[in-house]
This record gives structure tokens, C-alpha cells and sequence, in this order.
């Protein structure tokens, strides 16, 4: 999977497709014994078979739609398998474990910060947007207030630390107020 590469020579390319179709088919083969020595009721109620037989079946897709251009990306889905070593890697499984906990909270602050976020670029599309127009016309800069997607943006470096520059741009149009909202959605932005 991670061999394949663009100029790549035709024999490797084949060498590719063939071990793609020889894993494929131990996936297959190892599903489906699986299947039979434990009944399909007693496989599925293991979520580790049930995630295998997910891998296996988006590999089959993926052989059985090759002359589709672009489904190679499905075939990264096998790497999946890893987490698989959870089970007997115990640092691992405590790390999955973890991260697994943290994905409810961290669902959470994402939410607070989109809406912080979305709430400092409306602000300063309304403060400073014509302004922008005003002094630049169709020429705006790079970053600039007039339109949400370019407010977000800046939003977004000011939250990342990137955001002189910004301001001093925001400064030739508006003047001072810009000081001010750039400091506060900096502190607001850092605080949550």
C-alpha cells in the first residue's frame, strides 16, 4: 500500500495487484472460516470480527470496482487491522482507551470554539467589512472582513497566534476599533 508511487515501472505495478488480490483473498478466506467455525450470530457479536468483515468487505468493493479510477484510497482502510494489536498490546489498548474517553469532551470544547469562532468573524464582518471595500475596492487583500469565509479565516489565525499582520492591515481600513476586537478575540479565543 505504501509502494505505490506515480512513474512507478509496469512489473511493480503488477507486483501491486497481485498482492493486492492475494491479501484480499486471506482476508476473504479468514472472514468467511471465521464465520463458519463460530456461526454468523457468534462472529458478530465480537466487534473485532465485525470491524475485520467491515475491512474485508470494502476490500472486495474495492477489487471488485478496479477499472473505477481513484478507489486505491480504499485499500487504506486495511490499516485499520492495527488497532486489532490492541487487544494484546496493553499500552496501546490504554491509549485507545483514552482517546476514546476524550472523544465526548472533545466534541464539546470543538463545538464552543465554532461557535466562538463563528461569532468573532460575523462581528467583524459587521465592524469592518465596508471598510475594507471602502479603502481596497476589488482589490481586497488577502485577509480581509467583507465576506464570512475570509472572516473566519482570520478568526482563525488570530486563535493561532498568526494575526499582526492581519491587524495591521485591519488598521489602515478601520483605524484603532481593530485593536480592541483583535485583543479580545485573542484572549476569548485562548481562554476556551
Amino acid at each position: 500500500m505504501a509502494v505505490d508511487h506515480p512513474g512507478q515501472s509496469e512489473k511493480m505495478t503488477r507486483i501491486l495487484i497481485t498482492s493486492n488480490y492475494i491479501f484480499t483473498s486471506i482476508f476473504t478466506c479468514e472472514s468467511v472460516l471465521k464465520i463458519i467455525a463460530l456461526t454468523p450470530i457468534k462472529f458478530l457479536k465480537n466487534p473485532w470480527n465485525s470491524f475485520d468483515l467491515l475491512i474485508v468487505t470494502v476490500s472486495l468493493i474495492e477489487l471488485g470496482l478496479s477499472g473505477v479510477k481513484g478507489l486505491s484510497v480504499l485499500r487504506s482502510f486495511r490499516l485499520l487491522r492495527v488497532f486489532k494489536l490492541a487487544k494484546s498490546w496493553q499500552t496501546l489498548n490504554r491509549l485507545m482507551t483514552i482517546i476514546g474517553r476524550s472523544l465526548g469532551a472533545l466534541g464539546n470544547i470543538t463545538l464552543v470554539l465554532s461557535i466562538v469562532v463563528f461569532i468573532f468573524a460575523v462581528m467583524g464582518m459587521q465592524l469592518f467589512g465596508q471598510k475594507y471595500l471602502d479603502k481596497f475596492g476589488k482589490d481586497l487583500p488577502r485577509w480581509h472582513f467583507y465576506d464570512f469565509f475570509h472572516a473566519f479565516m482570520i478568526v482563525f489565525r488570530v486563535l493561532c497566534g498568526e494575526w499582526i499582520e492581519s491587524m495591521w492591515i485591519c488598521l489602515e481600513c478601520a483605524g484603532w476599533p481593530c485593536i480592541p476586537f483583535f485583543l479580545f478575540t485573542f484572549f476569548i479565543g485562548n481562554l476556551v
